[in-house]
């Protein structure tokens, strides 16, 4: 299958969210944008005051490393829909519509259930790091792992989302 045929059987786009829905995706986006331009700039930093200045600069790595797992985590749990991450589907396109609604569902909800179930020991665990802080700009663990906490409730929101969407009357837009 060529990419143009892919991207045919894909269909368009879907239409972009209005509303508070749709200020909150551009939020969501422009949060994103940030965390890549502080870690962008973080690298030229380190690459001109090694290769330029011939002094190299430690702090500049560690804010790439805390600006490369905020984009990582906030992107995929408030941007990336759960249809759009990387997934083994050659068994799942198989199945009838009917039976993929349901497998969609058991997938859905055992995935939200799980990080749900594992929300209080994450919350904990994120609390008890703010004892201590980053090495270079000490910065409270607490805070920079905090994302991977709004990730697991993004996902866990979007999970109870996109079950009621696959039990309502247009499921088949779900798929």
């Amino acid at each position: 299958m060529s990419v143009q045929e892919y991207i045919a059987e894909a269909g368009p786009e879907p239409a972009k969210p209005q509303g508070w829905l749709g200020l909150w995706m551009r939020f969501g986006e422009g949060m994103s944008a940030f965390f890549f331009a502080v870690m962008f700039i973080g690298f030229m930093i380190q690459i001109i005051s090694r290769y330029v200045f011939n002094f190299p600069i430690s702090w500049s790595l560690e804010l790439c490393s805390i600006a490369y797992v905020w984009v990582v985590f906030w992107s995929s749990g408030i941007l990336v829909s759960e249809r759009k991450h990387i997934l083994f589907d050659l068994l799942y396109n198989r199945f009838p519509p009917r039976a993929r609604r349901v497998v969609a569902i058991v997938n859905t909800a055992t995935l939200g259930l799980i990080f749900l179930a594992a929300m209080p020991g994450v919350v904990d665990y994120v609390l008890f790091l703010g004892r201590r802080t980053t090495m270079l700009l000490k910065l409270p663990m607490d805070l920079v792992y905090s994302c991977f906490v709004i990730f697991m409730l993004a996902v866990v929101i979007g999970a109870a989302i996109r079950v009621r969407r696959l039990l309502g009357r247009e499921w088949q837009a779900e798929l």
